[in-house]
């Protein structure tokens, strides 16, 4: 299964992302593809080092839109038909302790560089054409914000899994992309993400006004916020039982 993780800036996707490959990967064999073209922590929260961009094997950012999308599988590929991440070259795959496979698409860092396009494109290309193993399950720590929809990233996915802090914003965007993808039969799930007792049923109460189902609540985590300003692997409390409790919810456990 392929799921991208996605939300408005500060909502917590990358903690998100990683409290839920650690507990899928006591079951599943797992891949955390990075495709945010900003924010550079994951591998640090992860406790893995830090791979080669995959955008560098391709040549760059500036030959992604030349090549296009058959070259890129078939550069991507050992047959040419489908890219299965196992076969990608070591250096640009790493492992956490858990065994937590770590992908990297590119970043954005040099002014005048241009814009994050031809990295969503290579994130789209590879999605689409993934051949995964029973196995195996896929999470993609995604951008800030809904600009992927308008590069259609989500078409090689299985489901979109919404990350919302207590702003009334967060929840918007997330009916948003519910809305967006209800037409392609993807799965949509909604989890509360920083929210107190009694912040959260706040939170539950106006999603519900909006249509919204939640699927679960995180709570805030004293020791996740310590770690990820330490810029150290990601610590957790009760909301490693929450994340657990929500893929038990969504069968995904």
């Amino acid at each position: 299964m392929k799921i991208m993780i996605c939300g408005k800036g500060g909502t917590g996707k990358s903690v998100i992302s990683v409290l839920a490959a650690r507990i899928l990967s006591k079951k599943y064999s797992v891949y955390l593809i990075d495709s945010d073209e900003s924010n550079t922590l994951l591998p640090e929260i992860l406790g893995a080092p830090q791979p080669k961009p995959l955008v560098e094997y391709l040549g760059g950012r500036g030959s992604i839109f030349k090549r296009g999308e058959i070259d890129i599988v078939r550069a991507l590929s050992k047959a040419g038909r489908g890219i299965a991440l196992k076969d990608l070259p070591s250096e640009y795959v790493s492992k956490s302790p858990e065994g937590i496979k770590l992908i990297i698409i590119g970043k954005v860092r040099n002014f005048g560089e241009g814009c994050a396009c031809p990295l969503n494109y290579l994130t789209r290309t590879l999605l689409k054409n993934l051949v995964l193993n029973e196995d195996e399950v896929v999470l993609v720590d995604t951008d800030a914000g809904i600009e992927h929809i308008g590069r259609r990233v989500e078409e090689g996915t299985d489901a979109i899994l919404a990350v919302a802090d207590p702003t009334a914003e967060s929840l918007k965007l997330a009916r948003t992309l519910r809305d967006q993808f209800k037409p392609l039969n993807r799965k949509f799930w909604l989890v509360l993400n920083k929210a107190s007792p009694e912040v959260a049923d706040m939170m539950v109460e106006k999603a519900g006004e909006m249509g919204l189902e939640v699927n679960g609540v995180i709570g805030f985590d004293e020791e996740i916020f310590k770690s990820c300003l330490e810029g150290e692997v990601l610590r957790a409390g009760e909301s490693m039982l929450q994340m657990e409790n929500l893929l038990k919810a969504i069968n995904l456990l």
